[in-house]
């Protein structure tokens, strides 16, 4: 083991015990379907402070996360709907940023290669702006989320998300 893991290993025991912690309580409310189980990597994943602004990359990653956001909040049939769609389109936009942005990087690259300024200031706003527009995204669909939600589940899930 080298120095580097024996330093990080410690914390990330520490800040993985935390989070569990913070997450297990509320997974076993009574509110909570009975037979259903929390993801808690998942909800642990999306609670960071940074996840703000993420949505699931894929349609398996956002079934997995709405089928955990189900269990641990109880969401309506129609609430579960309106965040498919609502995750759905991110994921979309988020699909087209990625792309424009693996563009912008590629630009960046070529007027590196050729000693290009002008093409490397171009190609760093290109990429600085495509990763405000992907934040933007993703905290777009959590506000509009979280608007969706009861009092009773805003409380519930503030508890676990939305954390600075």
């Amino acid at each position: 083991m080298n120095r580097r893991e024996m330093l990080t290993l410690p914390a990330v025991a520490l800040v993985a015990r935390q989070g569990f912690a913070q997450v297990a309580p509320i997974s076993q409310s009574s509110s909570q379907p009975t037979g259903q189980h929390v993801s808690h990597k998942v909800l642990l994943k999306y609670s960071r402070p940074k996840a703000i602004a993420k949505v699931p990359k894929s349609a398996a990653k956002t079934t997995k996360y709405l089928n955990s956001l189900n269990t641990l909040l109880g969401l309506t049939s129609s609430q579960q709907q309106q965040a498919s769609t609502i995750f759905t389109a991110a994921a979309t936009a988020h699909t087209v940023i990625r792309t424009n942005l693996k563009a912008a990087r590629q630009s960046l690259t070529t007027a590196i290669m050729n000693n290009d300024s002008g093409g490397i200031g171009q190609a760093s706003m290109a990429i600085g702006s495509l990763t405000a527009q992907l934040t933007a995204a993703g905290a777009n669909a959590n506000a509009a989320f979280f608007q969706i939600l009861t009092t009773d589940q805003k409380n519930r899930l503030s508890l676990t998300q939305f954390k600075s």
